[in-house]
């Protein structure tokens, strides 16, 4: 009865090892495709039956403020994401940024199929940014 228990524990989490979300990394930002006053670096994407999440960085002047009021993915073939949350910094509100002039976030989407290139943009207060991410090859 114990191999039995120990065999079914052992099929049920291989199971949910192949339920698991993809993390895809290394992408990067085609710089003369950058516009506005926020750079967006993304380091990996996962993808998950629910959402997608990107992580990553926005990139500014140091020592300034801006805010994101809305955020949209745009895919190759132009259709469109509207970010559903995000984390390191807060839709309608007010940030600075550090010495640095990085903040790290990770980014909410509704679920879509692997991307080897997209467009992510942001419209605040100060205007439209959008950066041109790529699958580095």
């Amino acid at each position: 009865m114990k191999k039995i228990c120990c065999l079914l524990i052992l099929v049920a989490s291989l199971g949910c090892g192949l339920l698991r979300a993809e993390k895809v990394s290394g992408f990067t930002t085609s710089k003369n495709e950058n516009s506005g006053f926020i750079t967006f670096r993304i380091e990996a994407i996962d993808y998950r039956p629910d959402l997608i999440r990107v992580y990553g960085s926005l990139v500014g002047r140091p020592h300034t403020a801006e805010r994101i009021d809305n955020l949209v993915l745009v895919t190759a073939d132009g259709r469109q994401f509207v970010a559903t949350d995000i984390e390191g910094v807060d839709f309608k509100r007010w940030f600075q940024w550090e010495d640095d002039g990085s903040i790290p976030v990770e980014i909410d989407f509704p679920p879509m199929k692997a991307l080897k290139s997209f467009t992510l943009k942001s419209s605040g207060p100060k205007g439209e940014s959008s950066s041109k991410i790529s699958k580095r090859r």
